[in-house]
């Protein structure tokens, strides 16, 4: 109840967005308990009969009219799917209801997958799925053919058994799928039927029967229908991935990095926000906007599973990286439990504007980042520096090391430093914080902690920080039935190139991902050095001196950096 209270206080968020909120203002443990129960709470209600979308609004006690992620096979059962204490997930327990939407569901993604098969519709991005051929006699009595149609309908209209309206024709052809007017005239005003004039002709590349778009219309409702005609239902296939979007893909690019039918880790790129805020809108740019169009929908048979893919996490807009996204329920539940219990180890290469300081007193060894839970190489002997200190009232740690020095004119002590980065907790802007100022040192690039002056002539090229090295523990391959699934995986699917490994204790199925530094980091030192040099021998570097952040761009660079603006 207490949490429902703070809740009443967050207006207008979504209840994902509540819990993150409540979860960074509060301490610990005291967070993760709180995040805990609201999860708690935020299933139960999930799991309510019918409830195949929550008003979130209703929730917490506001009038927001903003809806939770919608959900396929949603629990009819009045447990929670987070257990309490340590015991793990059940896949194999939850009960079903909505069972007409995941049958939808699926049969909509088989169809995008094989739409090869189909023939092209019109406009491009249709396809053909379900056709229908007009006798070459006609329908005859057509008052006979179907119930629904009357003899006064047929005077009023003017049609007879060879020559009839659009709607009329499915209501003889599909009797089930369109038992009235009104359900015929709504696919004809939806754009799903198109009305090919004569036989369909057989395709040369393809050997299959296809729809000439010369010849073929989009059905309206007035439309007439003739003996010899084919009549096509059709719909938008996006190329194998999630079914249902009316929309178009974003225009930019996210990588998949890592993939199975419960959650995937993409790849964001610098200047895309996660998802669209409210005092800001982003439009199509967006994460949540283009993962239904570069992750595949989960196979047949799959428990649970999320509508759209959403992403468990946040990376700031400037920031680039791996990008935690779930597929089901289940898996969205235990990857944030994971988050709160900082079982998530993450890894961020950074280019900072100076040379950090290495204090004695805060040098650590290998051993001791390991005993902080951060992810590092045991078998790496090397010294780390370990950041304590305190952000918004919040105990805030961060292990670190420098990787590279590299001369530049521009920056503090004519340096600037590449930097490994693996915060311990996930504070609001953490790691640029605890370098801009407690090693005095801000990243390249941060115009909110650079300090301004000289550091601006640094900000050409964007932020330079990539989350680029996570591990963590499989959300469904540790559950009893997932590991037994696991077990039986084929060799290159089981450990999927190297991502997928067990624990030294062949205990735990977890999950290992990297991916290399995006092309501006290298080429950004490269350019630095290559002018440092070019001075120190002497060179007329006075052009140079004076030009704008533009120069420093290639041609790609600049297109990403008005993406970041």
């Amino acid at each position: 109840m207490k949490v429902l209270q703070v809740f009443v206080l967050i207006n207008g968020l979504t209840t994902m967005n509540a819990f993150q909120s409540v979860f960074r203002s509060s301490g610990r443990p005291a967070a993760a308990i709180a995040f805990e129960k609201s999860h708690q709470l935020l299933i139960r209600n999930l799991s309510y009969p019918n409830t195949n979308r929550l008003n979130c609004g209703n929730l917490i006690g506001t009038s927001s009219s903003h809806h939770f992620t919608r959900l396929y096979s949603s629990s009819a059962s009045s447990e929670t799917d987070v257990d309490e204490g340590d015991k793990p997930l059940d896949y194999t327990t939850t009960r079903y209801i909505a069972k007409r939407d995941e049958e939808e569901f699926f049969s909509d993604a088989e169809k995008d997958e094989d739409r090869i098969l189909y023939p092209k519709g019109k406009p491009e991005g249709f396809y053909v799925i379900k056709q229908y051929n007009v006798p070459d006699e006609g329908f005859g009595d057509l008052a006979a053919s179907n119930e629904a149609i009357t003899e006064q309908e047929v005077e009023r209209l003017g049609i007879n058994g060879k020559n009839v309206t659009l709607p009329i024709a499915l209501m003889i052809l599909d009797k089930e799928a369109y038992p009235s007017f009104s359900r015929a005239r709504k696919s004809c005003r939806k754009g799903y039927i198109m009305i090919h004039r004569g036989p369909l002709a057989v395709s040369e590349e393809t050997g299959l029967e296809s729809f000439d778009s010369e010849i073929c219309i989009r059905g309206r409702v007035p439309d007439r229908v003739f003996p010899g005609d084919v009549i096509g239902y059709q719909v938008r296939l996006h190329g194998g991935f999630y079914p249902g979007f009316q929309t178009t893909k974003p225009p930019f690019d996210l990588p998949v990095v890592y993939e199975d039918d419960h959650f995937a880790i993409v790849n964001k790129p610098a200047g895309v926000v996660c998802y669209s805020q409210r005092k800001q809108s982003h439009g199509m740019m967006t994460v949540r906007a283009a993962l239904p169009f570069v992750l595949k929908p989960p196979k047949r048979g799959t428990l649970a599973i999320i509508r759209r893919p959403v992403s468990v996490h946040r990376l700031d807009k400037p920031t680039s990286g791996l990008l935690l996204t779930a597929k089901t329920k289940p898996a969205m539940v235990e990857l944030t439990r994971q988050f709160v219990d900082r079982r998530i180890r993450k890894s961020y290469t950074a280019i900072v504007n100076g040379i950090p300081s290495e204090p004695v007193e805060t040098s650590i060894s290998t051993e001791q980042a390991l005993q902080l839970g951060v992810d590092v190489n045991a078998d790496e002997n090397v010294s780390w520096q370990h950041i304590d200190y305190t952000l918004d009232e919040k105990s805030a740690e961060t292990v670190w090391r420098p990787l590279r020095y590299v001369k530049s004119l521009k920056a503090n002590d004519n340096t600037v430093t590449l930097v490994e980065l693996k915060p311990k907790t996930g504070r609001y802007h953490q790691l640029r914080r605890h370098m801009a100022w407690v090693r005095e040192c801000p990243l390249v690039g941060d115009k909110a902690y650079d300090g301004g002056g000289a550091a601006m002539s640094l900000r050409g090229r964007g932020l330079f920080l990539c989350s680029n090295k996570v591990s963590l523990e499989h959300p469904y391959y540790n559950t009893e039935v997932g590991r037994k699934k696991w077990e039986n995986l084929p060799e290159e699917e089981k450990y999927q190139n190297g991502m997928l490994r067990l624990s030294e204790d062949g205990e735990v199925v977890e999950v290992h991902a990297s991916i290399d530094l995006p092309e501006k980091f290298e080429s950004f030192l490269k350019n630095e050095e290559s002018r440092f040099e070019r001075l120190a021998a002497g060179d007329d570097l006075e052009a140079e001196d004076n030009l704008g952040a533009e120069d420093d761009l290639g041609e790609d660079d600049i297109g990403a950096e008005k993406l970041i603006e």
